[in-house]
Parts: structure tokens; C-alpha cells; sequence
């Protein structure tokens, strides 16, 4: 029962805000204000190691936040004969999701107490590093997911992965990605917010068969 609420919560979310963005307005979320305020404070290292859990809580949300919607929510749109696991990816896509807010945290915390000592223990770099390994492998089939789902909807039919290749590596690097793929998920939407538009999506699978 939790869990459906919260993903009706996020589905609900997506929809109103990631998936109805402008490239540019998403691009200025994620990579314009963090590096914004890089550049700013570039010399004042107390006011950057005070404002980067907060600008990396920033680019977090709005980039898992965006990959989630187009997985999470957009799939909805799918052909019946796609089959798509949806539960699966918000699982998986959950987990880089969490060690990462996790993380952020935990940075913010200790950037709070003053200087950082790096000593770690070895128990603690290796349980980063399976950590992260893990954060990545799930990370990967997030944005595989996301660029199979954007591509299967687009061409009517389960996508293949020479058909989404080049839409994988957009959203893998978003910062290039959010200018030629976001274009296409508002063009797909609806504007009135109540589905996808037929005719636009027959505009869509044609131009992309092109």
C-alpha cells in the first residue's frame, strides 16, 4: 500500500513538472545552478564545500527525477504489445537514487563539523566501492530503460538496442541529452495533460522511420 502511494505520488509529480520541462529550463535546473554557483563562489572554498551537498541534492533530484519519469511515467504510454517491466526499473532505479540522497547527506554532515579527516578504514573504502558499483550497474539500466521506453513509444514496437543507442548516450550525458530528447517527450505529450496525442505520435514514428 506505501509503495503505491508513493509511486502515485511521483507518477503524479512527473507529470506535472519533468516531463511538461523545456530542454532549456531542465538543463538550467540540473547543470546551469550548480554550475552557477561554482563559478560564484569558485575562490571561496568555506562557501563551496557549505553549498555543494546542496547543489549535488539539486542535480540529483532533477536528473534521477527526469530518468524517472520517462521510465516510471511516460512508459504508461506503451503499446500493450511492448512489455516493459515498469516495477522492476523503479525498483533498480530506486537504489542509485537512495545511496545518493544517502550520500549527499552524509557529505553535508560531515562538511558541517569542519575539515574533513580522509583516513578512512579499508572496510569503508570497500564498502564505497561495492556501493558504488552497485549505484552505476543500476544507474545503467535505468537510462537503458528510460531510452528503450522514449524509443518503444515513438516507434509503436519494442525498440531494439541499435534503436535507442544514440538516445542511451543522450541521457547518459544529459547535459548534451536534455536539448534533443526532451523536445521529442514534449512533442509526445499531450499539452493538455491527459495523454499522448494519436496523430503525434503517427508524426513521430514516421519521422523516426526516416
Amino acid at each position: 500500500m506505501t509503495c503505491e502511494i508513493l509511486y502515485g505520488i511521483t507518477d503524479i509529480y512527473s507529470v506535472i513538472f519533468f516531463l511538461k520541462l523545456k530542454h532549456w529550463q531542465l538543463f538550467l535546473i540540473t547543470w546551469g545552478l550548480p554550475l552557477l554557483a561554482l563559478f560564484l563562489f569558485f575562490n571561496n572554498h568555506f562557501a563551496v564545500k557549505n553549498i555543494f551537498p546542496f547543489m549535488m541534492l539539486i542535480f540529483t533530484t532533477s536528473l534521477f527525477g527526469w530518468i524517472w519519469s520517462i521510465g516510471g511515467k511516460l512508459s504508461e504510454k506503451l503499446p500493450e504489445t511492448v512489455p516493459l517491466n515498469t516495477s522492476r526499473f523503479k525498483i533498480i532505479f530506486a537504489i542509485p537514487f537512495i545511496y545518493l540522497l544517502t550520500l549527499d547527506i552524509w557529505m553535508g554532515f560531515l562538511f558541517s563539523l569542519g575539515p574533513i579527516d580522509t583516513n578512512f578504514d579499508w572496510w569503508v573504502i570497500i564498502l564505497f566501492a561495492v556501493l558504488h558499483f552497485i549505484a552505476i550497474a543500476c544507474t545503467i539500466y535505468g537510462i537503458r530503460f528510460a531510452a528503450k521506453t522514449l524509443k518503444s513509444i515513438e516507434l509503436q514496437r519494442t525498440a531494439h538496442f541499435e534503436d535507442y543507442a544514440i538516445d542511451f548516450l543522450l541521457i547518459w550525458v544529459s547535459i548534451i541529452g536534455y536539448w534533443f530528447i526532451q523536445p521529442r517527450i514534449n512533442k509526445l505529450l499531450n499539452v493538455t495533460g491527459t495523454g499522448l496525442n494519436p496523430e503525434i505520435i503517427a508524426n513521430t514514428t514516421t519521422e523516426s522511420n526516416h
